[in-house]
């Protein structure tokens, strides 16, 4: 076997064991990558309950819906196979309402950015956007990061029982 070859098939065998040993890695780390469009790109370490981010596993509903609209889904460990969602928390109260209308939410009097909704997924799929209104209650998933992102916007409130575990960014590209 010349040299060259050698070292291309070294190569190739150990990329393929670092794609299926490094997420084991991460995980047993407490580290979780993402790379959706509703957060930075980036690692993540599982952190205390007071952090604003988390990584949810919606109701199947949610996520039928999601896949509907052309959303890649991933395998992953929530209830239904599927990857928890990361998602930055907003809580809604008397003192500091949601609202959400046709340019997207305001959080206790502030717009948030790349929140409105769209007619259609980034695939072309149609979307259905929660009812506008003002909302008192709740725990509402948002990414103000990305006007892409399947967030609240389109289902609304969601169970505090679908956080899994709050994040909090440990390194962003």
């Amino acid at each position: 076997m010349t040299k060259p070859r050698f070292a291309f098939m070294i190569g190739a065998l150990s990329s393929a064991i670092l794609a299926v040993l490094l997420p084991t890695g991460l995980h047993h780390s407490g580290l979780r990558f993402n790379d959706s469009k509703s957060m930075p790109l980036g690692l993540y370490r599982i952190a205390p309950g007071t952090s604003p981010y988390a990584a949810l596993c919606l109701p199947s509903d949610i996520m039928q819906t999601a896949q509907q609209a052309g959303l890649n889904l991933e395998r992953g460990e929530c209830p239904d196979g599927l990857q928890p969602v990361l998602k930055a928390l907003y809580w809604a109260t008397p003192a500091a309402p949601i609202v959400l209308d046709k340019d997207g939410f305001t959080v206790g009097g502030k717009r948030l950015a790349n929140t409105r909704p769209k007619a259609t997924s980034r695939v072309g799929k149609p979307l259905t956007h929660y009812a506008f209104g003002t909302y008192t209650q709740g725990l509402f998933a948002i990414s103000d990061f990305s006007p892409d992102s399947f967030d609240s916007r389109y289902f609304g409130p969601v169970p505090p029982s679908s956080i899994r575990f709050h994040v909090e960014p440990f390194f962003l590209f």
